[in-house]
């Protein structure tokens, strides 16, 4: 390898590493906590013991640490150099040309493009490594009978290392063969042949599902249960772009390389396709949203929830995720009530939206409820995450399963869940900290968060499934003590669905639960809406002045605006910040 060469590759492994880090590494550190790997031998012979296995060791080995930002870093821009230098080398023995290292690229955007897919596994890139690596001992033979013999052996290694990759191995084997313009190279067929069977073999004894699964579209293999038919959707792609890059290698040997005009010519040709590719191999705005909620993710395990209200600007137009997240961190700093109403709200989903049966959902819900005092509903939707969870489970929610089973104060279920995170590196520590909690239930008062969280007093008369949410939060109210949060979701949850009878009653009650203190800003506001309908409302309830005056001027500017075509933006603009005009102009069916 020549100095220049080496200085490309560097080059692009810091393009990749500025890449990967202003994309965030929120999605790859997603994929640690949906899967359950326990680094013990008995697990890993299992593993390896199936077709495949090695990848998915080697993939979940390093995805456990992907909670590093560096080391995820460091570990794809790697795999991706690897990958794109292999691509490289096979190109040189079809044509030793200057213009390989910019084909060497293509496979490169391809496999950055599924790296930041929340659906690829780094199983897939370990299994495509290992296919270039084989591939190219395999062309470097040079003696027929010792190629055979190798290629015949390898393929047998290439379906125990990776499965199914093996029949795509073979179709790889036979067409280097036949553009290097070998003779013989018939012999490679055989290759080709026993990986073909080999897959077939597997499909038909039911070891995993079949490699053909993989030419179905994107949408089709994001709806499966297991990451295996999306990787093999990644493999045949690949593969198909390598067999292009081979092709046109071999017809571009044609050329005169020696000429400069030439080789400017191929050169400036090729970045200019190279381009256009890359802009197809950039993240999507499918990629970018799921970049958005993994980072809400990440920033909410983190208690982050300056950096969650501060990434929402004020009157942004969201979705049900986003303002979610938003809401529940207003809620944590005490804000809820006073600036619910600051950001486009768009209904009652906006503070709990409905679960879409995927694990990111039922993460969010279980979170959302764990924080109000739900428990149970938040341990259900915990478990069912964790059967949603793609690769066994899921460490996030066995902590908070271990966190509810304390509130529970249902030790040995705890100490069961504990036993499994003790057994995972990166949650040992965590694992041996509410261990302590088992071991010495007094020390449960002592901590900040258990404290706070116990078991609901009351008990709903029908299945928790049939019981309204706002029940449910109505349920909170006759508990000892004041859990503000599930008063301000309650009484928020009726400011959006406008429910001002609902409201009426709540606020009724609002002097037991604030004494002395002021109500939040909104729901003073909502108070003068129903005090144009009952004044005895401003009996039992406080109002600041600025309030009040604010109102009068809102009620006069909404009837100049009647005959005015800008009217309703300008209004938004003066008074968007208020319960008023969600009230009086928000269409909640759009």
């Amino acid at each position: 390898m020549t100095g220049r060469t080496l200085v490309f590759w560097l080059f692009v492994f810091i393009g990749l590493w500025f890449f990967f880090w202003s994309f965030g590494t929120s999605t790859f550190q997603r994929q640690e906590e949906v899967q359950l790997f326990i680094p013990e031998w008995v697990i890993i012979r299992d593993m390896l013991s199936v077709p495949g296995g090695f990848c998915t060791v080697v993939g979940q080995a390093l995805v456990q640490y992907y909670t590093a930002s560096l080391f995820v870093l460091c570990v794809n821009s790697i795999f991706l150099c690897v990958a794109g230098f292999l691509c490289y080398l096979l190109l040189q023995e079809i044509a030793p040309r200057g213009y390989n290292l910019l084909l060497a690229l293509f496979p490169v955007l391809g496999l950055l493009k599924a790296h930041t897919s929340s659906f690829y596994v780094l199983d897939g890139t370990v299994g495509l490594i290992l296919l270039l690596l084989f591939s190219y001992v395999f062309i470097r033979i040079r003696r027929m009978k010792v190629q055979l013999f190798y290629g015949v052996v390898s393929v047998f290694l290439v379906y125990g290392l990776t499965g199914q990759l093996a029949a795509l191995y073979g179709l790889v084997v036979v067409c280097m063969s036949l553009l290097c313009r070998r003779r013989k190279w018939s012999g490679s067929l055989a290759v080709f042949l026993a990986g073909v069977l080999l897959a077939y073999i597997g499909i038909r004894l039911a070891i995993g599902i079949p490699l053909t699964d993989g030419i179905y579209s994107e949408r089709y293999q994001e709806s499966q249960l297991q990451p295996d038919s999306y990787v093999y959707f990644i493999w045949i792609r690949f593969v198909v772009l390598l067999l292009i890059l081979f092709t046109t290698a071999f017809a571009m040997k044609a050329l005169p390389w020696g000429k400069r005009s030439v080789k400017v010519l191929v050169t400036g040709g090729l970045l200019v396709v190279l381009f256009c590719f890359s802009a197809f191999c950039l993240p999507g705005p499918y990629e970018v949203r799921n970049n958005r909620m993994n980072e809400l993710s990440v920033w909410e395990q983190r208690n982050d929830w300056d950096t969650i209200i501060r990434e929402h600007p004020e009157k942004e137009v969201t979705d049900y995720v986003c303002l979610n997240y938003l809401n529940m961190a207003l809620a944590q700093k005490g804000a809820l009530g006073d600036r619910l109403f600051h950001y486009d709200q768009k209904g009652p989903q906006s503070l709990l939206a409905s679960w879409d049966r995927t694990y990111y959902m039922s993460c969010l819900l279980s979170d959302i409820h764990y924080m109000i005092g739900d428990i149970s509903l938040s341990e259900g939707y915990a478990m069912e995450g964790l059967t949603l969870a793609k690769r066994g489970g899921s460490p996030r929610l066995l902590q908070r399963l271990v966190k509810i089973s304390l509130i529970r104060r249902d030790f040995a279920l705890a100490d069961k869940y504990l036993g499994i995170l003790g057994r995972l590196p990166g949650y040992r520590r965590w694992a041996e900290k509410y261990t302590g909690y088992v071991r010495h239930p007094e020390r449960i008062g002592q901590d900040g968060e258990l404290a706070t969280k116990t078991i609901p007093a009351f008990q709903p008369d029908n299945l928790l499934c049939l019981t309204g949410i706002d029940s449910l939060w109505v349920g909170h109210l006759s508990e000892p003590g004041v859990n503000r949060v599930a008063w301000e979701y309650l009484g928020c949850s009726y400011l959006l669905a406008k429910e001002m009878e609902k409201f009426k009653i709540f606020l009724s009650h609002a002097s037991r639960f604030l004494p002395g203190q002021s109500l939040p800003v909104h729901f003073q506001e909502a108070a003068l809406v129903l005090a144009t309908e009952d004044l005895s409302v401003l009996d039992w309830v406080s109002i600041r002045p600025e309030i009040v005056q604010r109102y009068k001027q809102f009620q006069k500017d909404i009837l100049k605006i009647k005959n005015s075509s800008d009217g309703l933006s300008w209004l938004y603009r003066q008074y968007g910040d208020t319960f008023w005009f969600y009230y009086y102009c928000k269409n909640l069916n759009g």
